[in-house]
This record gives structure tokens, C-alpha cells and sequence, in this order.
């Protein structure tokens, strides 16, 4: 029986090595090796990309709205010059300042609209192409830019840039620019704005009695009433105070000494005592 199963092995092997040597001899046995290293290769491959998958899986990352990629940020240790940084304030400064502050007052809607009903009245007594503008903040401060209406522009006005004079009813004359293409007044409005102290909800008649020149009439919705009776109580005042200094100059007057004060009695009083 053991002498069998040694035959059988033997035998067996026998035949292993002979396919063996037949797989050589077609060249099967070098392609089977080349594919089997090729999916090792393959095998290894997969391998390193899901355990990729799996770090990134667990890395922390920082939550953005945007799928785009977030830019480098460059950081620098270099100090930054004391000088520019008080220039750059000067020059904001500047900037800040070369505005008007608005005054404050604010008109009620009925007076803006008695001052445009006023403005109104005037148009109508004209003979030459007119219209009513009502101020805004940004006319008469920080921006000082004025829209004129756009029909009035295309009717009567050029259509590029060109020198308006705004003359008002005193006969003073303020030269500004006038820019087509936006329909409006820009370089000299500040000006005028700010010596006839416009304020928001004026009504200004603009009319034009030649191709470069307005004639404006301005009519104010706030009146300075409290400015006149201050001027009024102060004159009052001062001319009481005259008055009375020369009905109580004369030798008398002169003669007359002043009071000594209170703490120069009570010093007198205090040296006798200690004397």
C-alpha cells in the first residue's frame, strides 16, 4: 500500500514538471508571471489610494462658502514707516474736511412745499426757458452735485462739457462746469452752494438768459428768523449799556470810587486783629 502512494506521488510529480516544461516551451509561463505582477502592481495601487481617501477623510479642513480654492496669504515682519501712515492720515483728513458739514436744520414738508410754491410763483412771471430745482443734502453738502432735468438738458443745454455762469440776485457771478453726459453741474456748484448757505428743502429757479448763463432765484424754506432777533436783542442791549455810561459820566462819576471787594475788607480786617 505505501509502496503505491510513493508510485502515485512520484508519478504525479513527474507529470507537474512536464507541463511544466510545456508551459516554458509555449512561453505561458512568462506571461502568466507578467500578469500576475501586474496586478500586485494594480493591487498596490488601489490600495494607496483608498488609504488617501481615509486620511483626508479625518483631516480638518476649514469651511468655506466658495468652491474655489482660498489664495495664499502672504505675511510679511517688515514694520511700517511712521511717516506714511501720518501722511496717510493728513491726506484722510483732508479729504474729510473738504466737505461741508450740513447746518442741521430741517424743514418740515409744508414749508418745503410753501418755498416750492414760492419758486413756482416766480417761474410763472418769466419769459425765458425755466424750472424749479428743490435742494437735497447731497446738493448743498459732502458730494456737491447737481442733477439738472434731463428733457430741460436735451432742449436747451449742450451735450459735452461747457462753462455755466450762475448769477444770482444780487448780480454775483460764480463760474462752474457743466457736464452733458450726466446732465448736471459739478466744478463751481460748491461754491455757490456754500456763500448763499443752501440748506435742504430750498427752492432754486433756474433761468436760462443765455446758451452759458442762469439766472437763479432762491427762495428759502427756512428763514433766518432767530439769527435777526438775536442781532436785535444784542443791538438793544449794547445801546441800553451806552446810554447808560454817558447818563451817569460827568464829575460825579468820575469822583466816584469803586467798591472794594468783600475779600480785600475781610483781609484789612484780619491784619488789625492781628496788630
Amino acid at each position: 500500500m505505501v509502496e503505491e502512494e510513493n508510485t502515485y506521488e512520484e508519478a504525479r510529480k513527474k507529470r507537474v514538471l512536464e507541463n511544466i516544461k510545456h508551459l516554458e516551451n509555449l512561453g505561458i509561463a512568462k506571461i502568466s508571471k507578467s500578469l500576475l505582477d501586474v496586478a500586485k502592481s494594480e493591487h498596490k495601487r488601489l490600495n494607496s489610494k483608498s488609504s488617501e481617501k481615509s486620511k483626508k477623510k479625518f483631516e480638518v479642513v476649514e469651511v468655506r462658502r466658495s468652491s474655489r480654492a482660498k489664495n495664499p496669504v502672504s505675511y510679511s515682519d517688515q514694520q511700517v514707516d511712521e511717516t506714511e501712515i501720518r501722511s496717510f492720515r493728513k491726506r484722510y483728513c483732508r479729504s474729510n474736511e473738504s466737505g461741508r458739514e450740513y447746518t442741521g436744520r430741517f424743514s418740515s414738508y409744508e414749508e418745503q412745499a410753501q418755498a416750492f410754491q414760492k419758486a413756482q410763483d416766480i417761474q410763472s412771471s418769466l419769459d425765458n426757458p425755466s424750472f424749479v430745482k428743490a435742494m437735497v443734502r447731497s446738493h448743498v453738502s459732502s458730494c456737491f452735485w447737481l442733477g439738472l432735468p434731463s428733457q430741460f438738458c436735451k432742449d436747451y443745454l449742450p451735450k459735452g462739457e461747457a462753462k455755466m455762469v450762475l448769477e444770482d440776485e444780487n448780480g454775483v457771478e460764480f463760474d462752474t462746469v457743466y457736464i452733458g453726459s450726466r446732465t448736471g453741474l459739478s466744478g463751481g456748484w460748491r461754491g455757490f452752494a456754500m456763500h448763499h448757505n443752501l440748506e435742504d428743502g430750498d427752492a432754486l429757479v433756474f433761468e436760462l438768459t443765455a446758451p452759458d448763463h442762469f439766472k437763479i432765484y432762491i427762495v428759502k424754506a427756512l428763514e433766518d428768523l432767530v439769527e435777526d432777533a438775536d442781532e436785535k436783542v444784542i443791538g438793544k442791549g449794547s445801546n441800553q449799556a451806552i446810554e447808560s455810561e454817558i447818563e451817569g459820566g460827568g464829575e460825579e462819576h468820575k469822583e466816584k470810587t469803586p467798591e472794594t471787594p468783600r475779600y480785600a475788607t475781610r483781609s484789612r480786617k484780619s491784619r488789625k486783629s492781628r496788630t
